[in-house]
């Protein structure tokens, strides 16, 4: 009976710490039909297509990737806030820098891509709260974007172009 109770007890508390995928996806839904029905999201990455009995209908089915747009590096100007937002994401040619609770001086601040090996692609001057830069001539991976006044580093972000 110990054991039994024990075990019970343990998958009810594995349960309480399991989770499954979510996503935050920009649209999708349920389509039914006399056939049967399907749960879907756009924004997924198709790994495997199902095709019907006669050919006439098929489906990607995939899993949500997340990708993450992050600061990168040691804050050393917490009181500075600044966020980055990329749309889509990962983008494919346009990304956008969008300032929040910053002043921006007259003669604006500098944002400066970089590739993975730390090479200078480009530089805009920002004098906007949002600012867009074109990253669609590069190659798919990870480039790093710089925000910098005259003197100093304000913060780095993670731009992820597929």
């Amino acid at each position: 009976m110990k054991r039994q109770t024990l075990s019970i007890l343990s998958l009810l508390l594995f349960a309480g710490f399991a989770s499954a995928q979510s996503a935050i996806v920009p649209a999708g839904g349920d389509a039914q039909s006399n056939g049967g029905s399907v749960s879907y999201t756009v924004g997924q990455i198709a790994v495997q297509t199902a095709t019907n009995s006669n050919g006439s209908f098929s489906v990607a089915e995939g899993v949500q990737q997340p990708y993450e747009i992050m600061t990168v590096g040691v804050d050393d100007y917490p009181q500075i806030v600044l966020s980055a937002v990329v749309y889509p994401n990962p983008t494919e040619n346009l990304a956008q820098l969008q300032l929040n609770g910053f002043e921006i001086p007259a003669d604006g601040l500098r944002a400066i891509l970089y590739d993975g090996n730390g090479k200078q692609l480009q530089s805009v001057t920002v004098t906007d709260d949002l600012t867009p830069f074109q990253i669609g001539q590069y190659a798919t991976g990870t480039y790093y974007l710089e925000l910098r006044d005259e003197q100093r580093v304000l913060k780095t972000f993670k731009v992820i172009r597929r």
